[in-house]
């Protein structure tokens, strides 16, 4: 397997985990904590999810942002953030 096919698998499962993610914890997570009655047990187990979720979210934006680098590095597409066309 070339290096170019596993950071490109790689920069899309983390993009899908640190998305999704985040997508979890704003529609599902939030609006649940918010139905419990006490606000110390509300920061108590917002604290705890967040703090496994910081995990994921540091590893994943971590591999994301240098598979990025990688392949545009491998790919010589630098020129492309200076064209209209690929926005």
């Amino acid at each position: 397997m070339e290096y170019i096919t596993l950071a490109r698998v790689v920069h899309i499962l983390a993009v899908v985990l640190w998305i999704g993610g985040v997508g979890m914890v704003t529609t599902v997570i939030i609006p649940a904590i918010k139905k419990i009655k006490s606000k110390e047990e509300q920061i108590g187990t917002f604290e705890k999810i967040e703090a496994r979720f910081a995990i994921q979210a540091k590893i994943t934006t971590l591999l994301t942002g240098l598979t990025g680098f990688y392949m545009l590095y491998h790919l010589n597409a630098w020129e492309r953030y200076f064209d209209y066309r690929f926005w």
